[in-house]
């Protein structure tokens, strides 16, 4: 028993390196999959709002309420990032043209090698265009 522990070595060295090692790779996987993951929940919480927002505005609501409403519905996003945009103007809206409703959102990234890797803050987009009853 001795001569085989004394030919094989004490293991806990070797497991101590391969945690070392595969550590970092495993921090990097789960915080990019949580980069993500707000990621997706921000481009669709615009996504949602650009279409309630252009419904809105195709059934008459002013750009005040337009506005406004985008704001509450983005109540979970930085509203110092979120610009929305409406074309046309309440004064020049007709029955029967289109009305547009664009939000952009800036995304901060929170994982510094993928930062590295695209844009940070990463500009997210939603455009949403309906016709005015």
């Amino acid at each position: 028993m001795y001569l085989k522990h004394k030919l094989l070595g004490n293991r806990k060295g070797q497991s101590m390196v391969e945690t070392a090692l595969i550590l970092p790779i495993v921090v990097l996987l789960l915080t990019g999959i949580i980069d993500f993951g707000l990621l997706f929940n921000n481009y669709l919480v615009i996504t949602n709002a650009s279409r309630e927002a252009a419904r809105n505005a195709a059934v008459g609501c002013s750009d005040l309420e337009i506005n406004m409403m985008v704001v509450n519905m983005t109540s979970t996003l930085d509203q110092s990032r979120v610009v929305t945009e409406i074309y046309p103007a309440q004064a020049d809206r007709m029955k029967g043209q289109e009305v547009t409703i664009t939000i952009t959102y800036d995304n901060v990234l929170l994982t510094p090698l993928i930062s590295s890797i695209v844009p940070n803050p990463l500009k997210l987009k939603s455009k949403t265009v309906m016709r005015i009853e």
